[in-house]
């Protein structure tokens, strides 16, 4: 079903500062950790030094585009001091090899880089930058990223000065990798890249391997093999997918394409969530629940039941994953997994469906609605156990039409009880009201006040408005 074209009304918020009184005997004191935001959240670049990196892609290997277009012009000036401020930036501002320490958290996880950012703008550099994944409301450190070595006769800039192969008597002649044409398609489908390989000089084949050079944050896309001309990856996210195709001749000399994926829903109504994102040793249990409405009764299950969650609304789980994933790649080659909670009669394109409910950490999960009914539709979050992790950073966006209506900053939720018991937390994350002219999306709290609550409570009566942790906001 073709994407459709809506007017997204999404209200412009005032951010602002909340304070909270003592809690009540019966609920203990935890720190407030976490906020949200009203707006695609970018890398805070507050001050001097290199533009970010990237938005939302991940692992990008260049820098925002000049004012001409393309990377940005290289500079004489010294890429970091020591004398300097650490800006929010995806870079290393004062020299202590580290990127963006103390800079809370916009993203799951996003680009860094701490060498000179001229180093990722030349053709043919062999420089990366790596990415860092938000841990509680900091970024963790800077993972993967290629700094320059010396030069060699590979046919790659590996000091990435902008020169290749500054060698005396380097003759090689690199081989030329083929990537396959740019593709377009749902999230939640498996993808399949057909690389090639030609040598000018005739020299066989030593190696060819895949990688993803930059996908949506918080993605666990691989390639599957990682080794040889063709490849697939599985899409869990709505956003670009790029991957690099590296070829090595029988001499050493390698050759480098890229190819992109684009993925973007059918469904009316998507929502996304992924949480402690390339966290070691993370199994946390975090699911979605969406309601029918704000005045219905969460974890209320049954094929009629007003909670869209996982005992009522899974297509499939990831007990099995890779069965799972096959299972939804299937139906999203042909159509559109099926819902499963009846809102209205008959079980159609209007009813809800959770298409993965991950129970052993990371996510993603997601939650649709092909064709949403118009009315109020009220998203929450349920910590339903850490599984001995410790608090875990959350991640929500809301699409509506194919489009990001609303991302909301790594939310801190604390781990307060086991196997969803009335101790755990529950976040009632935002109302999402659906017209025909599009949706609206009202988040629920304040940045500095969530709408937080204990399991027990959300099922009794909902959140209390104006609290957050049995603390009342003001």
């Amino acid at each position: 079903m073709a994407a459709r074209l809506l007017l997204f009304l999404v209200p412009a918020l005032t951010l602002f500062a909340a304070a909270c009184s003592d809690p009540p005997e019966d609920e203990p004191e935890i720190p407030d950790r976490g906020a949200f935001f009203d707006d695609v959240p970018l890398a805070d670049a507050s001050g001097t030094g290199p533009p970010p990196l990237t938005d939302m892609a991940v692992g990008a290997p260049m820098g925002d585009a000049g004012p001409g277009g393309g990377p940005p012009p290289p500079s004489d000036a010294p890429y970091c001091s020591e004398d300097a401020r650490e800006v929010c930036n995806d870079f290393d501002d004062n020299c202590d090899g580290r990127v963006d320490e103390g800079c809370n958290c916009r993203l799951p996880e996003k680009p860094c880089y701490p060498g000179d950012p001229d180093d990722l703008t030349p053709e043919g550099t062999a420089c990366r930058a790596g990415t860092q994944a938000c841990r509680l409301e900091f970024y963790g450190d800077c993972e993967g990223f290629v700094l320059p070595s010396d030069e060699e006769c590979d046919g790659i800039d590996n000091d990435c000065d902008g020169a290749t192969d500054e060698i005396e008597d380097c003759a090689t002649v690199p081989p030329r990798a083929i990537c396959p044409p740019d593709q377009t398609g749902p999230p939640l489908a498996e993808y399949g890249f057909q690389g090639g390989y030609e040598d000018p000089d005739g020299q066989p084949m030593a190696r060819a391997t895949w990688r993803i050079q930059s996908k949506p944050g918080g993605s666990t896309a691989t390639p599957m093999p990682a080794d040889g001309l063709n490849t697939r990856i599985f899409a869990d996210l709505q956003g670009e997918y790029v991957l690099e195709l590296e070829v090595e001749d029988a001499d050493g000399g390698l050759g480098r394409c890229t190819t992109r994926l684009t993925t973007q829903t059918n469904d009316g109504l998507r929502i996304e969530m992924v949480w402690n994102v390339n966290a070691r040793g993370d199994t946390s249990d975090v699911d979605m629940h969406l309601l029918r409405a704000p005045g219905a009764q969460w974890f209320e299950d049954g094929g009629r039941g007003d909670d869209c969650f996982f005992r009522n609304c899974r297509v499939c789980d990831s007990y099995d994953e890779a069965a799972c994933r096959q299972q939804l790649a299937d139906l999203n080659r042909n159509g559109s997994p099926p819902p499963q909670v009846l809102w209205s009669a008959p079980l159609n394109g209007d009813d809800p469906r959770l298409d993965l409910d991950d129970v052993d950490g990371y996510g993603p999960e997601n939650i649709n609605i092909l064709d949403p009914s118009p009315g109020t539709y009220r998203l929450g979050v349920h910590y339903w156990d850490d599984e001995g992790f410790g608090a875990s950073t959350v991640t929500v966006k809301i699409f509506c039409g194919g489009e990001l209506a609303m991302a909301f900053d790594p939310l801190v939720m604390q781990a307060t009880g086991r196997d969803g018991n009335a101790s755990t937390e529950f976040w009632e994350v935002a109302d999402i009201v659906w017209a025909a002219g599009g949706c609206q999306v009202m988040p629920l709290g304040t940045p500095d006040c969530p709408r937080i609550c204990s399991a027990g409570t959300a099922e009794l009566q909902g959140c209390p408005e104006g609290q957050s942790r049995g603390r009342a906001c003001r």
